[in-house]
């Protein structure tokens, strides 16, 4: 019951640095987040987690033109700061 609740949060809290504008590929639509390229888990780590946030939050600015969100320049950007994209 532990593992599931932590792996259920575990979702949860990396979902938070996943762009919310989706990314389609082929004719379906498919969800990703961002995780650490160091292997470290955010969920369970406050810290880990704020930083992750405020990655997201910095490349979004960087990405952003006219309220649209430039999805291959985000994905420099957080790739830039160790992070890489899993699919879910």
């Amino acid at each position: 019951m532990r593992v599931l609740l932590a792996a259920m949060s575990a979702a949860v809290l990396l979902s938070a640095c996943a762009p919310t504008t989706t990314r389609t590929v082929s004719a379906s639509s498919e969800t990703y987040v961002w995780a650490r390229n160091d292997g470290r888990r955010m969920a369970g780590n406050p810290e880990l987690l704020r930083q992750g946030q405020a990655d997201q939050a910095a490349c979004r600015a960087t990405a952003s033109t006219s309220g649209t969100l430039n999805l291959q320049v985000f994905a420099s950007c957080m790739a830039a700061r160790g992070y890489s994209p899993r699919q879910v």
